[in-house]
């Protein structure tokens, strides 16, 4: 059976959309500045918001900061490099450290203060549960 058309969904997948160009523009601009940004899925199964980002090199768990505001989820934090010896001189040096950021609209309604957050192997992962009582549809009657 086909999923009913959901124009609210339409309208988040819309802005997402919007927002991943708009991502693309301030990545551009934050390799300039070396400031870096991390990668993320956002998905939903069952009651839940999954928020998955790409493997973080050199992160630490005490350095995350993660917050909503209103419907906008706002990862930040700092990276540190792995020791290296005193005398090693890098022939190539590929990965970035130093601060990073991230903001994603997640398009259905959460409670936020229900939110976990765990971190495994650079691999943060964040799960919110749908607020059912925000997020419905309503059935439109004929005028009579």
């Amino acid at each position: 059976m086909p999923e009913k058309f959901d124009p609210l969904r339409e309208l988040a997948n819309l802005r997402n959309s919007v927002g991943r160009v708009l991502e693309q523009g301030v990545q551009s601009v934050q390799s300039i500045t070396g400031q870096q940004s991390i990668r993320l899925d956002v998905y939903e199964v069952e009651d839940t918001v999954v928020v998955r980002t790409s493997a973080i090199d050199g992160v630490v768990a005490d350095s995350i900061d993660v917050s909503m505001e209103n419907d906008t989820l706002t990862i930040s934090g700092d990276t540190r490099p792995e020791p290296t010896p005193t005398n090693a001189s890098y022939l190539v040096q590929e990965r970035r450290f130093g601060p990073f950021s991230r903001s994603v609209a997640i398009g259905i309604p959460v409670r936020s203060s229900e939110a976990k957050a765990k971190l495994k192997d650079g691999v943060l992962t964040i799960t919110f549960p749908i607020d059912r009582d925000r997020y419905q549809n309503f059935k439109v009657s004929e005028d009579e």
